[in-house]
């Protein structure tokens, strides 16, 4: 479908459920400005003229000029096209990268369905890179138990700068701010082998696919997670939820796989921060490429209206 002929179908979907009137050259602004109690309903209703198969499937990602999920029979078949896609632009932006076998869903997929005739957002993604989240998540607040630390504004946060203006956040950890950066590192490289292993191992798992609901804004939101790439070879996109049905397993084995994983996360952490204590050096600095980082006025905006949120 055409932007063109997109824009029309916005303009006939807010004039007949919520009587607004716009014109084409209009719509964008119009849909972006409709409340969010209406919102799911039109998001609905769009996925009637937007969507793939049974379910209404529609995949919230950009995907190459020509391309479609139509493309696509299965989500392997989508998932591998998009493994190689960033192998090569990886290879393209750094030279030295050496590549990584293809795995299922290294990168989380962003969905919208109907289940029950009932719109829902969804996540697809693997067993290995769900748990690794999850893990992440837990080990950042290990993390911050270890070394208590919070975010301060630099002397030149907000500063007015060509383009736009400067973000200068930095990290007070009460003088600990090098055995910090040191810990993160450390727990970066622990995160990216884990989930090798992760995946190595779940390769030899039967296909499975275990659901888990999230709720986020009060948005109905499922999370897909498929235990490896056996998995998605035998769900067709057109087919999804009948498919992913004689594959369903119990949500309690990835709770299991969930405690086991925090508890060796936990015990790594607390390893290594005993490591970086008695041996850390403060004559010894790595040498970091400086950074920039410029947001538009619009950007630092939205940061502000989440800080507020979250207060």
């Amino acid at each position: 479908m055409g932007e063109d002929a997109s824009r029309r179908i916005q303009c006939v979907l807010l004039d007949d459920l919520i009587d607004i009137k716009c014109r084409t050259d209009e719509v964008d602004e119009a849909w972006k400005n409709v409340p969010l109690t209406d919102l799911n309903q039109l998001n609905w209703a769009r996925l009637l003229t937007t969507g793939v198969g049974e379910d209404c499937i529609y995949l919230n990602e950009c995907m190459a000029d020509g391309k479609t999920l139509l493309d696509f029979p299965t989500l392997y078949d989508y998932d591998y096209a998009d493994y190689l896609f960033q192998e090569e632009a990886r290879k393209r932006d750094f030279p030295d990268y050496k590549g990584i076998e293809y795995y299922a869903y290294q990168h989380p997929s962003w969905v919208r369905l109907l289940m029950h005739e009932q719109f829902y957002y969804a996540t697809f993604t693997s067993l290995a890179t769900y748990m690794l989240d999850e893990v992440e998540s837990a080990g950042e607040e290990i993390i911050r138990q270890l070394i208590p630390h919070e975010y301060v504004d630099g002397k030149n946060h907000g500063k007015q700068e060509k383009g736009g203006f400067l973000w200068d956040v930095k990290i007070d950890a009460a003088g600990q701010e090098a055995q910090l950066d040191e810990l993160r590192n450390r727990w970066n490289g622990y995160q990216r082998e884990r989930w090798l292993a992760l995946s190595e191992s779940n390769v030899r798992r039967p296909p499975a696919v275990y659901v888990h609901d999230k709720d986020w804004d009060d948005d109905p939101d499922r999370f897909f997670v498929f235990s490896n790439e056996g998995t998605l070879k035998q769900i067709r996109w057109r087919h999804f939820l009948s498919d992913c049905n004689s594959l369903m397993a119990d949500y309690v084995e990835v709770e299991k796989l969930f405690a086991k994983e925090i508890d060796r996360a936990n015990a790594w952490l607390v390893k290594n921060h005993q490591d970086i204590q008695d041996n850390f050096d403060p004559k010894v600095v790595k040498l970091r490429k400086k950074r920039k980082v410029i947001l538009t006025e619009s950007a630092l905006d939205d940061l502000s209206k989440m800080d507020s949120d979250k207060d």
